[in-house]
């Protein structure tokens, strides 16, 4: 499997994932009972879980070809994390989406921005399987040299672009960074994968990490920065 056939089926697992979620998102309603609100969560769930096997089952084919493509051989985990029903309630809850519904009066619609944020948390949740996967496969292969960011799509962040910037500096998620003020290293619709390295020059990704190595050196030193040098590039290329 090639890193575009997995950020394909990674693409068709999320969009199962989100088809079956939105029916449910019109039943979110103003000020949820905590009966109500746990039925909701509680009907989210199993689609999410769903897709956190789907995002599983991609990654570990994925990782499986790139030990291969470099003759690497024997067994190695690619393990499925435990994933309770309480995981997906405490991130609508920590990330705001249960007190954006408590705030609203009784009666009122449900605006756009907190159902799409509700399915993004969600999204966010059902990828991990597969990136979990990844880092901790290379956590117990002895033979992966460690893991790298690379971007697969349009949504590429100013921090996202930074950790592609550092390279295969990662063996477990206490090396990779996380974004401001949180516990995660992704953010909602974040199109970046985690990538195994079993050679320093040659892995998927590797000529983005490059270009994203010199433009640190030149233009990062700090986030702040950065995310100025990374503005500035995106308003160019959108410019006429």
């Amino acid at each position: 499997m090639t890193p575009e056939q997995y950020q394909a089926t990674r693409a068709r697992a999320s969009l199962g994932l989100l088809g079956a979620l939105r029916p449910l998102a019109r039943l979110l309603r103003p000020r949820p009972t905590p009966a109500q609100w746990a039925a909701w969560v509680g009907s989210a769930y199993p689609a999410v879980y769903r897709a956190r096997i789907d995002h599983h089952a991609a990654a570990r084919e994925f990782y499986l070809a790139e030990r291969s493509r470099f003759g690497v051989s024997g067994p190695t985990p690619v393990p499925l994390r435990n994933y309770p029903p309480q995981a997906l309630a405490t991130a609508l809850e920590e990330e705001h989406v249960r007190s954006r519904l408590e705030a609203l009066e009784d009666g009122d619609p449900v605006p756009t921005v907190i159902v799409d944020q509700a399915l993004a948390i969600a999204d966010r949740h059902g990828a991990a399987g597969g990136r979990d996967a990844i880092v901790d496969a290379v956590r117990h292969d002895r033979r992966a040299l460690g893991y790298a960011r690379t971007t697969m799509g349009l949504e590429n962040c100013a921090f996202c672009l930074l950790l592609v910037s550092r390279g295969p500096v990662y063996r477990d998620e206490e090396a990779a960074l996380l974004r401001d003020g949180t516990g995660e290293p992704y953010h909602d619709r974040c199109d970046c994968i985690a990538v195994p390295v079993y050679d320093r020059t040659d892995w998927p990704g590797r000529d983005e990490y490059l270009q994203m190595e010199t433009a640190w050196r030149e233009h990062g030193g700090d986030l702040q920065s950065w995310r100025r040098y990374i503005a500035d590039r995106e308003q160019a290329d959108q410019a006429p």
